[in-house]
C-alpha cells in the first residue's frame, strides 16, 4: 500500500505541470454571419498602426451581403510592421455580458485595450482580445481577416466549425 501511495504521489507531481496553463479558449457569443469589406482608401484611419474603427449595426450602413457580427465589429491596425495581415478583428460584444447591445469601447489610453462599460472587464487588443483584469478562458470573439488581390482591400469573415 505504501508503494502505491508513493507512486501515486510521484505521478501526481509529474502530471500537474502539464495540466495547468494553456486552457482552451471559449467562444460564447452566438454564431452569426460575419462578412465585412475594409477598403483602406475609404477607411483611411486604419492606415495608421494602432488605430481602430468600429462598425456597429444601425450606425454603419453595410453594403449588400455585409454582416457585422453579433454586436458589431472592431478592427485594429496592428502596431507591428511587416505583418502579412496587419489587422485584427473582434466582435464588440462583451463575452461576459453576451448581449449585442452591451459593447466594449476601445481606447489607447493604457495601450490598445477595450473596456466593457457594463462589467468593467478590460481586454488587450494586441494580445488577441485576451482579458487583462483576471485569469479567464473568455476573450473577445475574434474574426478572420483575409487579404484580397487589391492591397487596399481586406475581408473580415467568420469560419464556422
Amino acid at each position: 500500500m505504501r508503494n502505491f501511495l508513493k507512486a501515486l504521489t510521484i505521478s501526481l507531481f509529474l502530471f500537474l505541470p502539464f495540466s495547468c496553463g494553456n486552457e482552451e479558449e471559449v467562444n460564447v457569443l452566438p454564431e452569426v454571419p460575419v462578412n465585412l469589406k475594409i477598403n483602406l482608401l475609404v477607411d483611411d484611419e486604419l492606415r495608421t498602426p494602432g488605430n481602430y474603427k468600429e462598425y456597429i449595426k444601425g450606425v454603419h450602413k453595410p453594403l449588400a451581403g455585409e454582416y457585422l457580427g453579433y454586436g458589431g465589429i472592431l478592427v485594429l491596425r496592428s502596431i507591428h510592421t511587416g505583418e502579412e495581415i496587419p489587422f485584427r478583428a473582434f466582435d464588440l460584444s462583451c463575452p461576459y455580458e453576451k448581449s449585442p447591445t452591451i459593447r466594449v469601447k476601445a481606447s489607447r489610453e493604457k495601450g490598445v485595450t477595450a473596456t466593457c462599460q457594463e462589467c468593467g472587464r478590460i481586454y488587450n487588443l494586441l494580445e488577441d482580445g485576451r482579458i487583462t483584469s483576471e485569469s479567464s478562458k473568455l476573450h473577445l470573439q475574434r474574426y478572420n481577416v483575409k487579404p484580397s488581390s487589391d492591397p487596399n482591400i481586406f475581408r473580415i469573415t467568420r469560419d464556422f466549425y
